[in-house]
């Protein structure tokens, strides 16, 4: 019984000083950080309603400051004409991204870019996205509160 006593506070005293060693660890040591694909954690927002994902890799969009995200859109996707108060800036990292500018979806509009494609959207320019040919992931950067205006319901 003394054995299983001495071991339990053993590991008791191992795991206090790994928590303290991290809870005491110094906050501006600089490390790196990386995900690879299988860990990036996809969720649905509640403001998506058509089968849409996003995943947040750095900072967080729904508070403001820098931020990078990535977005899911199935195939067929669309989504309508619409607004952001800040520049949004797409890399696309799978399938082929179809953009169009305007107030209204129109697919005759829409111009397609292919993976490695970069674009920049200014803010407050109308433009409206599809996925044609298949599942789409773009990656969004910004700075600010991520917001969208839809113009269409």
């Amino acid at each position: 019984m003394r054995k299983i006593l001495l071991v339990a506070a053993a590991v008791v005293m191992v795991l206090a000083a790994v928590t303290s060693a991290l809870t005491w660890a110094d906050p501006t040591k600089k490390a790196i950080a990386g995900l690879t694909p299988e860990q990036v954690r996809w969720f649905t927002p509640p403001y998506y309603k058509d089968g849409r994902q996003r995943a947040q890799l750095f900072g967080d969009s729904n508070q403001g400051g820098a931020w990078i995200d990535r977005v899911k859109i199935p195939a067929g996707g669309r989504v309508l004409a619409h607004t952001h108060p800040h520049d949004e800036l797409v890399t696309v990292i799978e399938g082929t991204w179809y953009l169009g500018e305007g107030e209204r979806f129109d697919s005759a509009k829409l111009k397609g870019y292919p993976v490695g494609s970069f674009i920049v959207i200014p803010a407050g320019v109308p433009h409206f996205v599809a996925a044609k040919d298949g599942a789409v992931i773009v990656q969004l950067s910004g700075t600010g509160k991520f917001g969208t205006d839809y113009l269409e319901k």
